[in-house]
C-alpha cells in the first residue's frame, strides 16, 4: 500500500494549463494515469473519462455503490522538512503532499476493494472507486462524471473525518474588487498573496515605488530589515497583534520590497493559520497613516483570523457550526484600477448566501463583488440507510462511537446524490492538510482498508 502511495505522491498533481486529454493540466493527468495503472495491476476493471476522472470497479451486480477520492493536490508551498513530493516515513508518520488529502485515503480505499476481491466475496452491487482530478479547484471533474456516467445508489468519500460527516457547510467564493485610490497608486506597484482561495496564504509581498511617500517613510526608518524593530513600525505591528520577525524589507536602487510571513492552513478553519496577506495590508495601512481607502476597508472588514463578525455575517447552528471567512488571494499591480481580493466563505445551514453577498457589498461600498462559486450545504440524516451503515462499520471495526459530525470543508459528497464523507482522519488527529509537512500516522493509515472494507460490505447489503 505504501509503495502504491509512493508512486502517486511523487507526481506533482496541482492544477495546470489544460491540454488535450488533460483538462486540468499534465500533473493531474499523470496521477490519474498512474492510479489506473495500479488498479489494473490488481485486476480491476478501469476506465479513463477523458482525463476528467476515472474509475476502478469490482463486481458484476446491476446496482452501483460508489467511493469517491481525488488525486489533485494544493500547491506544496515552502518550508517543508522534506521534499513534499517524496513519501517519507519518519517517527511513525508518513509525510508528503497528498498523504491525507486525498491520495493516501484513495489508495487505502483501493486496497479495501482489493481485500474484498482477494476474498472472493460475492456482492449484490458493483463497487466503483471513482477518482477525480479537480476537487481542489471546484470539482468540475465530478460534475463531468455526473453528466456522462452511471450514478451510484449510495457513495462515501474518504476525504474528511470519522465517524461520519453528514453535514457540510456551503462554500461561497467571492471576488471583491476594491477601487485603487490615489495613495495606493502612488505608493505600491505590486501587492501579491495567495495561490488558491481555499488556502490561508503564508506569504505576501508588496513592492514600494521609489520616490513615493511610503518609500520615503520606510527609508527614514532605516535601510535594512531592522526597520521593523524601530519604534514606529514596531508599534504598528505589535498593536495589531503581529510579530516583527514576520516582516522583512529588501532595499533596491529603484524600489523596496516588503515581505510578510504567516502560517498556511485550510480555509474551513482560517483561525488555525496566520494570514500573511492581512498582515501586510495592516502594516501598509499603518505606514501610510490610514490614508488609503482600499487598505483601510480591507483592514476594517477583513482584519481578523475569521472576520465574519467584522463583515456583519456571523452565523452558527448545531448541525453545521459557524460561518468562516478566509482571505485567500490578494492581487494588485501598477496601473490596475482595483485591488482584487478573493474570499472563501463556509456557510452553515442557517445562513443565506444571497444575504451574505448583500452584506459584503454594503461593507465594501463602491467595490464590485463577484460570485465565483456557490456550492450549497449538504445534510443527510443520521437515521438514513447510508449514514447508519457507515456508523455501524466504523463502530464495529474500531470500537468508536456512533456519532455524526459536521465540517467546513467541501468534499465530493455534495456532487452526487446520497453521499457523505467517511474518514480518513480520526478524532483529534492533526494532519496539516493544505499546510507544510502534511502527514498521517502509519499505524492509523494501516487501519483504513479494514474500515473501508467493512463499509463497502455494509452498503452492499443495505442497497
Amino acid at each position: 500500500m505504501l509503495n502504491d502511495l509512493k508512486e502517486l505522491i511523487q507526481i506533482q498533481s496541482t492544477m495546470g494549463e489544460a491540454e488535450s486529454g488533460a483538462p486540468f493540466g499534465a500533473g493531474p493527468k499523470a496521477a490519474l494515469d498512474k492510479f489506473l495503472e495500479i488498479a489494473a495491476r490488481y485486476g480491476f476493471k478501469t476506465h479513463n473519462e477523458n482525463g476528467y476522472c476515472g474509475w476502478a470497479e469490482y463486481g458484476e451486480g446491476s446496482g452501483l455503490i460508489g467511493i469517491l477520492g481525488h488525486l489533485d493536490v494544493v500547491p506544496a508551498g515552502d518550508g517543508w522538512s522534506h521534499d513534499p513530493y517524496t513519501l517519507v516515513c519518519e517517527n511513525g508518520l508518513i509525510m508528503g503532499r497528498g498523504v491525507a488529502d486525498d491520495k493516501g485515503p484513495t489508495v487505502a480505499a483501493l486496497h479495501a476493494l482489493k481485500r474484498i476481491k482477494d476474498s472472493g466475496a460475492k456482492l449484490n452491487n458493483r463497487i466503483r472507486l471513482i477518482v477525480g482530478c479537480n476537487e481542489e479547484n471546484g470539482s468540475e471533474c465530478i460534475e463531468y462524471y455526473r453528466e456522462h456516467c452511471e450514478i451510484p445508489k449510495a457513495s462515501f468519500v474518504p476525504d474528511a473525518d470519522f465517524p461520519v460527516i453528514n453535514s457540510e457547510k456551503g462554500i461561497l467564493h467571492l471576488s471583491v474588487l476594491l477601487p485603487a485610490d490615489e495613495v495606493l497608486k502612488s505608493d505600491i506597484s505590486e501587492l501579491k498573496a495567495g495561490l488558491r482561495p481555499n488556502i490561508v496564504p503564508d506569504f505576501c509581498s508588496a513592492t514600494v515605488i521609489k520616490g513615493s511617500e511610503l518609500f520615503e517613510t520606510i527609508t527614514a526608518l532605516g535601510n535594512s530589515s531592522d526597520v521593523f524593530a524601530t519604534p514606529k513600525a514596531a508599534k504598528i505591528i505589535i498593536d495589531n497583534n503581529m510579530r516583527t520577525e514576520d516582516f522583512s524589507a529588501h532595499f533596491f536602487p529603484d524600489k523596496i520590497v516588503l515581505e510578510s510571513r504567516g502560517v498556511a492552513g485550510h480555509a474551513m478553519s482560517p483561525e488555525k493559520g496566520e494570514n500573511a496577506a492581512i498582515k501586510m495590508i495592516t502594516l501598509l495601512n499603518g505606514l501610510t497613516g490610514g490614508k488609503s481607502s482600499a487598505l483601510g476597508a480591507a483592514v476594517k472588514y477583513l482584519g481578523a483570523p475569521n472576520p465574519a463578525s467584522l463583515l456583519g455575517i456571523a452565523a452558527e447552528d448545531k448541525v453545521s457550526g459557524n460561518l468562516t471567512v478566509n482571505t485567500g488571494i490578494v492581487n494588485y499591480i501598477e496601473g490596475a484600477n482595483h485591488v482584487g481580493i478573493t474570499l472563501d466563505l463556509r456557510l452553515p445551514v442557517c445562513a443565506n448566501h444571497e444575504k451574505v453577498v448583500s452584506n459584503i457589498e454594503k461593507c465594501f461600498n463602491g467595490a464590485t463583488v463577484i460570485v465565483n462559486r456557490w456550492s450549497p450545504n449538504l445534510y443527510i440524516p443520521e437515521d438514513s440507510k447510508l449514514v447508519s451503515s457507515l456508523l455501524d462499520a466504523y463502530a464495529e471495526t474500531t470500537g468508536g462511537d456512533r456519532k455524526c459530525l459536521y465540517c467546513g470543508g467541501g468534499t465530493y459528497a455534495r456532487e452526487l446524490p446520497n453521499a457523505v464523507a467517511f474518514g480518513p482522519t480520526f478524532e483529534n488527529l492533526e494532519t496539516n492538510i493544505h499546510n507544510i509537512d502534511e502527514s498521517f500516522p502509519i499505524e492509523l493509515f494501516d487501519k483504513l482498508p479494514a474500515i473501508y472494507e467493512a463499509a463497502i460490505l455494509k452498503l452492499d447489503k443495505a442497497f
